[in-house]
């Protein structure tokens, strides 16, 4: 058993870049020390890390990012319940938690030879589709979580839509997930912030988004590269 876990870490890790993996490790360690000196919980740094892992897996590609997300979106979703961000919470619970497991199973089908998802694009068709169904949905979901009394409902709504289209196009390989990704961690930025000065928010939440938008800017431009090399063997 414990040869094959090696196996699978070995595997999961190979053809990873200098800086990737100190990018990863400055990020995991930052998020944990900030924390622990601002009086973040355990939970929230543990969500954090995760998330991170989660992202970086799944920008390079590879499948074992899943089980990260796993955790990740069953503790965020209980951090942004305990904040009324109920858009959130319902978003990584009922959404995220189930598409974890439909994008190992997915990913499974189309791996290279390095053990990478091959990409993939949307066509022009599906970028006008992808937008106008986006829009709606941020306006109809907005009105319904003002509703319920979401603390933050236009915001919420916003990063939960093109959340739900984002994690779609992760499962389906599309190079603009990152796009999608790179607007709703700008956007939770705005949200976390306004919670953290609230005096009510976790430390380690919003260093996270701060990192998440960064990550997303790094992959979008990494899988583009990664798509044009596709191109070219």
């Amino acid at each position: 058993m414990s040869s094959k876990i090696l196996s699978l870490v070995s595997r999961e890790f190979s053809g990873w870049r200098l800086w990737e993996a100190v990018y990863i490790l400055f990020c995991t360690v930052a998020i944990t020390v900030i924390s622990v000196v601002l009086g973040g919980d355990v939970l929230g740094i543990a969500s954090a890390i995760t998330g991170t892992l989660y992202t970086m897996l799944a920008g390079k590609g590879k499948i074992s990012c899943y089980f990260f997300g796993i955790f990740n979106s069953a503790a965020y979703g209980y951090i942004a319940f305990t904040q009324r961000l109920y858009g959130d919470a319902m978003l990584n619970w009922c959404w995220y938690l189930p598409m974890m497991f439909a994008g190992i199973a997915f990913w499974r089908r189309k791996m290279d030879a390095q053990n990478c998802v091959i990409k993939n694009r949307l066509d022009f068709r599906g970028r006008i589709f992808t937008a106008v169904i986006c829009t709606a949905g941020v306006m109809v979901y907005g009105a319904i979580l003002w509703k319920l009394g979401d603390s933050q409902p236009l915001i919420d709504s916003f990063t939960t839509v093109l959340s739900v289209a984002a994690m779609i196009l992760t499962v389906k390989r599309c190079v603009e997930q990152w796009l999608m990704w790179i607007l709703v961690n700008a956007v939770s930025v705005i949200m976390w912030i306004n919670v953290y000065l609230q005096g009510d928010g976790n430390i380690a939440t919003l260093l996270w988004w701060i990192i998440m938008l960064m990550t997303g800017v790094i992959f979008f431009i990494q899988w583009i590269m990664d798509m044009k090399h596709q191109k070219s063997v």
